[in-house]
């Protein structure tokens, strides 16, 4: 009798550590993976001029909203990186536009886009007249390299 009266003790500790994680709410921060598109227009321009930077960011809404895309020219020829600027994105839709000028010297370019990151959001439950917001926590990564289209830079004539 005694040694069914440990065992159900036992069972009883064992249940109880399962149940009590569950119990306390907690979660665990979600790894989120992001990726990004480029575009550059127009896909020939002179040295120096204005060109038009456009893409998107592509992740889950929560990690789409208010996100840092940086731009930097790339020679074809060197594979050398020039810093153009940076974008944000829009509101929840993860567009992001940016007015740049082409590089100084003629030569073919692609436009390199990056989405920085790590960013922590918070979503979830909001109730009122709580002080912090509980609920499900993202890492929105930042995004590997991708280039646009070539660009062709040429001398003003």
């Amino acid at each position: 009798m005694t040694k069914l009266i440990s065992a159900g003790a036992v069972c009883a500790v064992a249940v109880g550590l399962v149940a009590v994680p569950s119990a306390l709410g907690v979660k665990s921060t979600k790894q989120v993976a992001t990726s990004v598109t480029v575009s550059v227009t127009p896909t020939t321009a002179t040295t120096g001029s204005a060109v038009k930077a456009s893409g998107n960011v592509s992740s889950n809404s929560s990690c789409q909203k208010s996100r840092t895309v940086e731009l930097a020219w790339v020679d074809t020829a060197t594979s050398v990186a020039t810093p153009a600027g940076t974008a944000t994105t829009k509101g929840g839709s993860g567009k992001y536009d940016a007015d740049l000028t082409a590089p100084s010297a003629a030569g073919t370019y692609t436009l390199q886009a990056t989405v920085t990151g790590p960013v922590t959001r918070k979503v979830g439950s909001k109730k009122k007249g709580q002080k912090t917001k509980k609920g499900r926590q993202f890492s929105c990564l930042a995004s590997s390299a991708v280039n646009s289209s070539p660009v062709t830079v040429t001398t003003p004539v």
